[in-house]
């Protein structure tokens, strides 16, 4: 297994931990009663400083490509402890031929067995740390994959809503053009395809282009336009910028749908469909007017603007917002997320 590639709080607490017990050991040396020696204090600066930083930097190396990580702690523990024994006999070790070397009296047993103490008790504190960590990582992990599975799941189970959704209200919008004009049924068949064909490829997609997005809302108000006839006007005012931002697909296109529905359909006379979309502060500010009046949903209506709802706070959290309100005679529904670019 190929080590990940250390991230800045590691060597924060390599700096920290190895620094931390390189101040300690360096005092202990100061208060003794013994003289003070340089090649003593560089010993203690180049053991405690370097070595042992870079031999902890190496373990975990070894560890990871031998997976550790991935055992049990019945088959770990004994190579930990095996570790810890061998760096520390190995240092303490080193630290008395180089005592030697620079001419000083031959250590103490008791002397060394202290350094090797303290030796061992630096590198189980490593080791545990390093675990402990590890292990909240990987359960903070962990939890964050459940998360995104499961909101993925509801994604598309909301996606899959929206398809069932959408198909009934063309196809009873084209029941009743089969009888009173073939002709207009005829072009509407055609739309819809494209209509079901961009729905279905959006289902692969947690979000798509402004500007395709608005194409498939205009196809979708061509479809009721040969339904509505002279009922139905259509106003856009969607700026370049907005244009090239991100939005969860088919979201515009059901309120636009929601709309003509509830709104325009109803309508003896028709109304308009007002559709403005604009980039501010970062923002995605997008807004659908129609003609009417806010009634409350019925039973087994209103689930489309449920949805809604629960898309967006599923991609965004509390970075998004809708609402749907009743101004002087026509009926708000707006939306604000971020503005994500393409």
């Amino acid at each position: 297994m190929t080590p990940p590639v250390p991230g800045r709080p590691y060597w924060i607490c390599q700096a920290a931990g190895w620094g931390g017990f390189l101040v300690y050991v360096l005092g202990g040396y100061l208060l003794t009663d013994h003289p003070i020696r340089a090649d003593d204090i560089a010993s203690i600066v180049f053991f405690n400083g370097v070595v042992c930083p870079a031999g902890t930097h190496m373990l975990r190396r070894w560890m990871y490509v031998h997976d550790w990580h991935g055992m049990s702690n019945r088959r770990r523990l004994p190579r930990l402890v095996a570790v810890v024994v061998g760096f520390a006999t190995g240092l303490t070790t080193a630290v008395v031929v180089g005592l030697v070397l620079a001419g000083q009296t031959l250590m103490s047993a008791q002397g060394a067995f202290g350094i090797a103490f303290g030796f061992a008790m630096a590198f189980t504190g490593w080791l545990t740390i390093y675990f402990a960590v590890h292990a909240r990582r990987e359960r903070d992990s962990l939890q964050f994959r459940l998360a995104a599975v499961a909101r993925e799941a509801q994604l598309q189970a909301l996606r899959a809503q929206i398809n069932p959704h959408f198909l009934f209200n063309c196809l009873n919008s084209l029941r009743h053009l089969i009888a009173t004009s073939p002709a207009r049924a005829e072009v509407m068949v055609t739309g819809l395809a494209d209509l079901l064909r961009y729905s279905l490829e959006s289902d692969r997609n947690d979000s798509v282009l402004v500007s395709d997005e608005m194409h498939i809302v205009n196809e979708y108000l061509k479809l009721e336009a040969v339904r509505l006839d002279e009922r139905l006007t259509v106003e856009q005012s969607i700026a370049p910028d907005a244009l090239r931002a991100r939005v969860p697909p088919m979201l515009i296109q059901l309120l636009v749908e929601n709309a003509i529905k509830h709104g325009i359909s109803e309508l003896p006379s028709g109304g308009v469909v007002n559709i403005t979309a604009a980039v501010s502060t970062g923002r995605l500010d997008v807004m659908v007017t129609n003609t009417g009046r806010l009634r409350p949903p019925s039973l087994g209506n209103g689930r489309g603007l449920d949805n809604v709802r629960e898309r967006l706070r599923l991609i965004y959290g509390n970075a998004a917002a809708f609402s749907l309100e009743e101004r002087h005679g026509t009926v708000e529904a707006r939306l604000s997320m971020p503005a994500i670019p393409a």
